[in-house]
Parts: structure tokens; C-alpha cells; sequence
């Protein structure tokens, strides 16, 4: 046979390449396609304080000498921080105006109090970061806060679902309408980001870096959620099952929705967080088997149903700790 002339197999090898080509970006292409939602719906921009649940604490004391606090050029900004830029040391913090974990603007009356809860076990060096940045940009929202820290003080298996439900527990009792669940690896990059409950409950952290700024899934609720006090019990809580990492916030998406109340989120330019480095913990094997059996069972497991486990208060500056024994 004759040997191919060089030209032909350059022509050739061309053509091999250009078919190679074509299949890594089809690829590329399905994989962002398929993988996560990037214009996912959420609450016209011009609507969102309309939609917000403007309710404050009983405690909350207001002075008719104060006017109320604004909220639209907080909904309306554009600044801000890029994931790379989040400081690592806050070696200049100031606590000025923090009493307990707690909030009040001075210059205005707040239209909102929010209990953050956020549950908590040895990740001192995200908490190192978490607490200084969130009292600096809660600050600026002018809205009442009050930031507890749930901390599980065992060595048994972490359980966030009995960690939310204790500490949703004592924001219960502090009276506050409005709950935000959050994960102490999270930190909220947009100004806009108005830490409140909205009518339905509010997925906050719908664009994560680590995700590449993609809601992986429409249910998912995980990571920073704002949820009405009234709803939150409506639900019955988290369910109590859960030991270890997964599997909890999927099944409070299904209370929800087995509620009849939707799941909402603001616009992908407020809704930007950067997730802090850690381990992956591992994943709890039985996940998947509890949420089909709370789905058979309802939500009888819960706020109503929590185990015996020992709780105490104790005060400090930046936040109000709930400490846990299961």
C-alpha cells in the first residue's frame, strides 16, 4: 500500500483534534447544563421588601424619638467583597454595641429582629473569622439581632437537627419571629443580602463559590436558611435522626413542601457566599434510609420530640452560647 503523503496526515490529525474539540465542549457544556441551576427563580429585585416579614421582638424596646429604619438602599446595593478578598484576622475588631451576641441599631428603629442560630462543634478557626465578619456586616443592615451559638460539648456524633432544634428552642423563648439556621463556614459576600425573614421561608445562600456560584438543586435549604417562627414550629423542627454529616436540611426541605409552603431566594447578586476551608466530614451511611422512613412517619420526630439532652445559657460578648450534652 502507498504511505500517506505528510499532507494527509496533518489533514488527518486535524480532523481527529477538531472531533476531540467538539466532544470536550459538548461536555463542558452539559456538565454546567445539568449540573446546578444558575438562573434559578427567585423574587424580582423590585419587589423584595414588599416581600419581607417585618415583625420585632417584644423585648425590643423602641423610642418614638428614633425614626424607622431604612431598608431600600440596603436592597438596592451593589457593593460587594470578592471571595478572595474575606480578611483571615480581624486584629482591629471592635464589639461596640454588642451585648450577648445581641444588636440594636442607635440611630433608627429596627423593623425586624432575627435570632441567627448556628450550630457549632471544634472549627475554632472558622469561628476565629465567622464572628467578626457577620457582627460587621449585620451591623450595617440596621436590623435587632441576636447571634446564638449552639455548641455541642460531647464526643458522641454531631447532630445539627438536635443542635437547631435547642437552639430555635431558646429563640423561641426570647420571643423572635424570625429564625436564620446557619453554618458556621458560610460568610455572605453581598451588602443586599438583608438578613430577614421573607413570607415564605427564604433560602439565603443560594450561590456558594465552592459551587461555583450554582444552586446545586431547587429543594436544597442547607446552609443559611430564614424561616418564620410560626413555620418553623408548623414543621414540627428539624428531625432529631441525623447523626453525623447529611441529611437533615434535605428532610426539613420535605417538611416544608409537605407544609405547603414554598421555598423562595432573592437574585444571584445577593445571594453570594464564600465557603470557609475544612475537612469534609464523612458522610452518614444512613441518610437516605431515615428520610424515607420520616417520610412514611410524617413529622412526628422533632421541636415536640427532642431527647433528653442537657442544655445551659451562658453569656459573652459576641454571642449567646447554648451548650449541649446529647
Amino acid at each position: 500500500m502507498p504511505k500517506c503523503s505528510l499532507k494527509t496526515r496533518i489533514l488527518q490529525l486535524r480532523v481527529i483534534t477538531c472531533m476531540f474539540s467538539i466532544l470536550f465542549l459538548k461536555a463542558f457544556i452539559h456538565f454546567f447544563v445539568t449540573y446546578g441551576i444558575y438562573n434559578y427563580p427567585h423574587l424580582p429585585a423590585d419587589v423584595l421588601e414588599t416581600q419581607l416579614y417585618k415583625r420585632t421582638a417584644p423585648s425590643l424596646v423602641l423610642h418614638k424619638s428614633k425614626p424607622d429604619c431604612k431598608y431600600d438602599e440596603i436592597l438596592k446595593s451593589t457593593s460587594s467583597v470578592q471571595n478572595w478578598e474575606v480578611p483571615k484576622k480581624f486584629d482591629d475588631f471592635s464589639a461596640k454595641g454588642l451585648v450577648n451576641g445581641t444588636y440594636v441599631p442607635e440611630h433608627c428603629n429596627p423593623l425586624f429582629s432575627v435570632a441567627i442560630i448556628v450550630a457549632y462543634r471544634n472549627r475554632q478557626s472558622q469561628l476565629d473569622v465567622f464572628l467578626p465578619y457577620m457582627h460587621n456586616f449585620l451591623r450595617r443592615q440596621n436590623i435587632h439581632y441576636r447571634l446564638y451559638l449552639v455548641e455541642q460539648q460531647d464526643e458522641k456524633t454531631f447532630n445539627k437537627g438536635v443542635l437547631l432544634n435547642v437552639g430555635a428552642r431558646a429563640a423561641l423563648r426570647d420571643r423572635f419571629p424570625c429564625l436564620v439556621l446557619q453554618d458556621v463556614d458560610l460568610l455572605p459576600l453581598d451588602a443586599g443580602n438583608l438578613y430577614a425573614c421573607a413570607a415564605e421561608p427564604r433560602h439565603l445562600s443560594a450561590s456558594i463559590d465552592k459551587f461555583r456560584f450554582v444552586l446545586p438543586y431547587d429543594y436544597l435549604v442547607g446552609g443559611v436558611l430564614a424561616i418564620k417562627a410560626d413555620h418553623f414550629l408548623a414543621v414540627n423542627g428539624f428531625s432529631n435522626r441525623f447523626e453525623g454529616w447529611g441529611g437533615e436540611d434535605d428532610d426539613f426541605s420535605w417538611r416544608l413542601t409537605n407544609h405547603k409552603l414554598d421555598i423562595v431566594r432573592f437574585p444571584r447578586q445577593l445571594s453570594r457566599y464564600t465557603m470557609l476551608r475544612h475537612r469534609q466530614e464523612a458522610r452518614n451511611s444512613q441518610r437516605r434510609r431515615i428520610m424515607r422512613e420520616n417520610r412514611q412517619r410524617g413529622a412526628a420526630d422533632g421541636l415536640s420530640s427532642l431527647p433528653r439532652v442537657a442544655v445551659s445559657l451562658a453569656a459573652n460578648r459576641l454571642f449567646t452560647l447554648v451548650a449541649v450534652r446529647l
